[in-house]
């Protein structure tokens, strides 16, 4: 049997809400910077988690789980690496 949502890539917008938390920015400010709500990006956010099979971890250690699948997988840029090009 396949692990479907393991291998489903992430949609546009929630690989965009990834890339914005994955520097550590609370869902406010995810939110901020792609001009929607607190809620949607925790949506966003928990579907990604969803597709990149990270939901079963304890909460805090899910979006640097998400973030690292899917810096593995091609879906974001590495956010220490945009940071070091700055």
């Amino acid at each position: 049997m396949s692990r479907g949502p393991a291998r489903m890539p992430l949609t546009p917008r929630q690989a965009q809400a990834l890339a914005a938390a994955a520097t550590g920015a609370p869902l406010r400010e995810v939110g901020e910077q792609l001009g929607i709500t607190r809620e949607h990006a925790s949506s966003l956010l928990s579907r990604a988690y969803e597709r990149l099979d990270v939901t079963h971890l304890p909460r805090p250690e899910r979006r640097a789980a998400a973030v690292r699948a899917a810096v593995a997988r091609g879906l974001i840029t590495d956010p220490s690496e945009e940071n070091s090009t700055k």
